[in-house]
């Protein structure tokens, strides 16, 4: 069995997957809510994934911490670390410094002026994406600024984000999306459109869907960004990035992605949307597999 652990307001993404493409893992793959898990007196022998490491409070981190260190002296497969999985700031701050990425993050709380504008403003641990347009001028980041101060938003959980131009010739941005599940990196999807905030597909095409079925076919970033999953110390999660002459530049890895909608099978893209999940459920039972019994050992 897997136990797929999220917070109590973000269980769509596993509970959508097991009710449709997901279908097959009922029973292998059990999900449980943080509050469930950390109260339970008892918790099953088999694989654990840490998902959703980004929202848990700093508390419920090192509550989760102290079970992951049990589990995982009973041998149990466990995916992701609560506490030394890194987060958002943290993994682009050194994707950055060691020159992968072309642009970095700074924290408003800090209180010194990013020195490369354009900047967006986000919130460090959520998936909503950017909170503000494209701010170009000393001026207009003062101005978000304050407003989120009047707000009464905490400025210690806001960063601001270089912005990285990755459009094409045709200034169309593509962004990519691949999975890590134990040990297979799966590719995802690539998005396209005629936006810098990339969050779906905006341009479509039949040229654009072969580009995006060849991604998945050829799967052919995986070594790099399994390097890229290794430095954060993540072993689930979506990572999603773009290319820049040639070059990945990583946004952010999210621990607890949407998988598979439902209406998938609906969409124009069923043949993405069905290579994936058919990779996917692969990889869980893999997964699923490869829990050691101590008792059983030698």
């Amino acid at each position: 069995m897997i136990v797929y652990l999220s917070t109590p307001d973000h269980q769509r993404p596993i509970r959508e997957y097991l009710e449709s493409h997901g279908a097959a893992l009922k029973g292998v793959l059990e999900p449980m809510t943080y509050p469930q898990f950390l109260q339970a007196r008892e918790r099953p022998r088999g694989a654990y994934v840490f998902s959703d490491i980004e929202r848990l409070s700093e508390p419920e981190r090192l509550r989760a911490e102290s079970a992951w260190q049990e589990l995982a002296g009973r041998g149990c497969r466990l995916l992701n670390h609560p506490t030394r999985s890194m987060r958002r700031f943290e993994l682009l701050r050194a994707l950055h410094q060691r020159g992968s990425n072309d642009f970095a993050v700074h924290r408003l709380a800090a209180g010194a002026e990013p020195p490369r504008l354009p900047v967006f403003l986000r919130r460090e641990n959520d998936h909503r994406g950017p909170r503000t347009p494209l701010l170009g001028t000393p001026a207009e980041l003062a101005a978000e600024v304050e407003r989120w101060r009047r707000s009464g938003e905490a400025l210690g959980e806001v960063i601001a984000t270089e912005f990285c131009d990755t459009a094409d010739a045709d200034r169309v941005y593509r962004k990519y999306g691949a999975f890590l599940l134990g040990d297979r990196v799966i590719p995802r999807h690539v998005f396209f459109s005629e936006w810098w905030n990339v969050k779906s597909w905006n341009l479509a095409g039949d040229d654009y869907l072969a580009e995006e079925l060849d991604y998945l076919l050829g799967n052919p970033h995986q070594q790099e960004l399994r390097e890229i999953f290794a430095l954060a110390r993540i072993d689930y999660g979506r990572i999603d990035y773009a290319l820049l002459d040639g070059r990945i530049q990583v946004w952010e890895i999210n621990t607890n992605p949407m998988i598979v909608r439902p209406t998938a099978a609906r969409s124009a893209r069923h043949a993405v949307h069905a290579r994936f999940a058919a990779a996917l459920e692969v990889a869980w039972k893999e997964v699923a597999a490869s829990t050691v019994d101590p008792g059983r050992e030698g």
